[in-house]
């Protein structure tokens, strides 16, 4: 599992230093909640949605979920 000490290391690096299996457990979905928290305190303090500028697009959110 990708903690925190290996978190700076590539795939490419993991690899070399004889890493056969990459297991991010649930940090994809704590990443995504903590952009989430941040959004949400950004509109709650500040009353502004800058945050949601990197949110993806539409087309290319169906897209990954069709398997294209």
């Amino acid at each position: 599992m990708i903690r925190s000490a290996a978190a700076g290391l590539s795939v490419a690096e993991l690899a070399a230093l004889g890493v056969r299996r990459i297991s991010v457990g649930s940090a994809l979905a704590r990443a995504a909640w903590g952009v989430f928290m941040k959004a949400a305190q950004e509109i709650m303090t500040d009353g502004r949605f800058d945050a949601l500028a990197g949110a993806a697009p539409n087309a290319e959110l169906n897209e990954l979920f069709r398997g294209q």
